[in-house]
C-alpha cells in the first residue's frame, strides 16, 4: 500500500526545490528613483552583484537574491551564506532526509585517509584558526557549566591525559625545569610564601642565572644556574643575590655564604685535602634520632635495616666522619650511609653529625669532596665574617606566613586567575592575538625540529 504522507512530503520536497530553481535568478535592487523601496529584476549575479553589495545588501549563495545584511546573521550573530529563507527552507528539506544514513555516510567520508590528509594539511595551514576554536569552545564550556564545574572538568580530563602519556609528560615537566619565565616565576611564588621581599626584575634574573656559580664557578648543563640568597635573613635583592647551581644551593642550604665556606675549609682540612683552618663553631648541635626512628623510616622507604641496637650505639658515639664533630651533653650525632645505593648494613655507615648529613644527602662522598675543593680554590682568599648560633644551620626557621594567611592568598589569587580567565576568553582582540602566537610558536618548534 503506498503511504499518502510520503507522496505529500516528496511533493513538498520537489515544490521547495522548484521555488529555488524559479528564484535562482532573481536579486533585488534599490530603486533610485523611489524611496528605499526594493524592486526585483533578473540580471546576471557576477555583474550587477558587487555595485548592489556596496548598497548594504548581500547576494544569497543559493538562490541569488540580494538581501539586507540582517538577513545573513545566523544564530551565534555570524554572516551566513545563504538568506534566512534558504536557510528556513533548507531547514524543510533537511526535515525529509534520513539523518542517520546521512552520518553514516559522513563518517565514511571523514575516515578515508584522503580526507584526514586534506583536514590535516588545512589544520596545519590555518592553525589560528584551530586555536580560535577552541577558545570559543572553551568560552562556550565556561558559559554553560559555570567555571567551577568547567575546571573542575578540565582537571579530570589534563590528568587521564598525564596518565595516558606519561612519557609526554616527562618532556613537559622537562621543558618547565629548562624554562627561565617558569623558574623565575617559582622564585617570585617562593618569595611571597616566605613572606620576602622580591626586587629582581625578569632582566636580572637571567643577568644573574647565566652566569657562573658564585661558589664553584660551573653552569649546569641545561645553560643557566639558580639563584641563592647569600645571606638567609634578607630577601630577594639583587645584592644579596648570586647564581647558584643545584648541589651548592642545597648543600648551603640556609647558611649564610661566609659560613658555608668556612664548613668546606674545615671538612677538607679534617679529611687531610688541604692544609687549613678548623671552624668548629659553625656546625649547629643537634639531639639526634634514636635507633628505632632509623629503623621505622628505613622500614617504611624500604630501605634495607640490618644493624642491631647495639652497632647503632656503638657507631654514634664515634666522630663524625665528616668533619670529626663528637657526641657530648649538647649534642648526638646519628648515622648516614656512604653508599646510598645500599641498606643500613654494618659495613655500610657511618657516625655522621646532623648538619653533614644534610648537605652530603645522597650524593656521592667524593664527589662531594671535590665540588668541596673547587669552592675552596675561588674562596681561600676571602675575609670571613664571624659566625653566630643563628647562621650555623643548614635548616633554620624561615619567616613564613601563618597557614590561615597562606590559605587565604591562595584562596585570592585562584578567584583572580578565574576572574582572568573569564575575562581573557570574553575578549575578541586577546583571542585573536593568543591564536596567532599559538600558530607562529607552532611554526618556529617545527621550523626547528
Amino acid at each position: 500500500m503506498i503511504n499518502s504522507h510520503a507522496i505529500e512530503n516528496e511533493m513538498s520536497l520537489e515544490n521547495t526545490l522548484s521555488e529555488f530553481t524559479l528564484t535562482k535568478n532573481l536579486i533585488c535592487t534599490a530603486d533610485s528613483n523611489s524611496s528605499g523601496s526594493m524592486t526585483y529584476k533578473e540580471v546576471n549575479p557576477s555583474i550587477e552583484g558587487e555595485n548592489l553589495h556596496l548598497q548594504g545588501c548581500k547576494p544569497c549563495t543559493f538562490c541569488h537574491k540580494e538581501y539586507p545584511m540582517d538577513n545573513f546573521k545566523g544564530m551565534r550573530q555570524t554572516i551566513t551564506k545563504l538568506c534566512i529563507a534558504c536557510r528556513e527552507r533548507s531547514k524543510i528539506y533537511d526535515k525529509g532526509r534520513n539523518k542517520e544514513h546521512r552520518k553514516e555516510i559522513a563518517r565514511k567520508n571523514e575516515a578515508k585517509p584522503e580526507r584526514k590528509a586534506v583536514k590535516a594539511k588545512w589544520s596545519e595551514n590555518n592553525y589560528e584558526k584551530v586555536a580560535k576554536r577552541w577558545m570559543n569552545y572553551r568560552q562556550r564550556q565556561i558559559e554553560k557549566l559555570g567555571l567551577e564545574e568547567y575546571l573542575k572538568k578540565q582537571a579530570e580530563q589534563a590528568k587521564k591525559w598525564r596518565d595516558k602519556n606519561k612519557e609526554k609528560q616527562e618532556i613537559i615537566n622537562e621543558n618547565k625545569k629548562n624554562s627561565k619565565t617558569q623558574n623565575f616565576n617559582v622564585y617570585k611564588r617562593s618569595a611571597e610564601y616566605k613572606n620576602l621581599d622580591f626586587e629582581v626584575t625578569f632582566d636580572d634574573y637571567v643577568k644573574i642565572v647565566e652566569s657562573n656559580c658564585y661558589y664553584c664557578g660551573i653552569i649546569q648543563e641545561k645553560g643557566f644556574n639558580g639563584i641563592d640568597r647569600k645571606d638567609q635573613k634578607l630577601g630577594y635583592i639583587l645584592e644579596n643575590c648570586v647564581s647558584c647551581c643545584k648541589i651548592c644551593n642545597y648543600m648551603k642550604g640556609s647558611l649564610c655564604a661566609s659560613v658555608f665556606v668556612k664548613r668546606i675549609e674545615h671538612i677538607l682540612t679534617y679529611n687531610k685535602k688541604i692544609v687549613g683552618r678548623l671552624y668548629p663553631d659553625c656546625f649547629h648541635n643537634h639531639k639526634g634520632c634514636s635507633y628505632d626512628a632509623y629503623r621505622n623510616r628505613a622500614i617504611k622507604k624500604q630501605i634495607e635495616f640490618t644493624l642491631s641496637e647495639n652497632d647503632y650505639n656503638n657507631i654514634t658515639l664515634g666522630c663524625c666522619f665528616m668533619c670529626g664533630k663528637e657526641t657530648d651533653e649538647n649534642h648526638k650525632n646519628g648515622i648516614d650511609r656512604f653508599d646510598n645505593n645500599n641498606g643500613y648494613e654494618i659495613n655500610n655507615v657511618n657516625c655522621c653529625c646532623g648538619e653533614c648529613n644534610y648537605m652530603k644527602k645522597d650524593y656521592n662522598y667524593n664527589a662531594i669532596l671535590d665540588k668541596f675543593s673547587m669552592i675552596y680554590e675561588i674562596h681561600k682568599n676571602d675575609v670571613m665574617e664571624n659566625i653566630d648560633d643563628e647562621n650555623n644551620r643548614v635548616i633554620s626557621k624561615s619567616n613564613k606566613k601563618p597557614k590561615p594567611q597562606v590559605i587565604e592568598n591562595t584562596k585570592i589569587r585562584k578567584e583572580r586567575q578565574q576572574k582572568e580567565l573569564k575575562e581573557r576568553y570574553n575578549n575578541e582582540e586577546y583571542k585573536v592575538n593568543r591564536s596567532l602566537e599559538i600558530a607562529k610558536s607552532r611554526k618556529d618548534k617545527k621550523e626547528t625540529i
